[in-house]
């Protein structure tokens, strides 16, 4: 979304999603006030109601982020219990014997598949964070704006 202000001296458009991924309250500040004295002022409701259109959507964002997130702290336990038992059972095999060959393989795939979902699972959490920080800043700029 652009919005766009006309004041004395010129213009400037303001991509809002890229402006606010910022987090720079001061600069929000500085918006504001540019707005409040621009030819255009209606761009302040614009930006309000872009913020509550995002505040609304921050419920449903996190239920749809923790069902993943839940679902991959299953999956880590399961591989890690998988990994686990396939360590304890390569063990108990000579080294470089059919069997423990045979079980060492499983414990590669495993320990690649746990890699994975660990960092599936810290992407989901990084995820979650940042929507919980996103709408603190939203309350913060719905605070300078009205």
């Amino acid at each position: 979304m652009d919005l766009k202000i006309k004041y004395e001296n010129g213009s400037m458009t303001v991509h809002l999603e890229n402006f606010l991924n910022c987090h720079n309250i001061s600069k929000v500040k500085k918006l504001v006030k540019i707005i409040r004295s621009s030819f255009t002022p209606e761009c302040e409701g614009i930006i309000r109601e872009y913020i509550e259109q995002e505040i609304e959507q921050f419920e449903p964002r996190q239920r749809e982020i923790s069902k993943y997130i839940i679902g991959y702290t299953g999956k880590v336990k399961f591989c890690q219990a998988q990994l686990d038992n396939c360590t304890a059972n390569r063990n108990r095999y000579k080294r470089n014997s059919d069997g423990w060959k045979h079980y060492n393989n499983h414990v590669k795939q495993f320990r690649q598949e746990l890699k994975e979902i660990k960092s599936l699972l810290r992407s989901r959490q990084s995820e979650y964070d940042r929507n919980i920080r996103d709408k603190d800043f939203y309350k913060k700029v719905l605070e300078i704006i009205t």
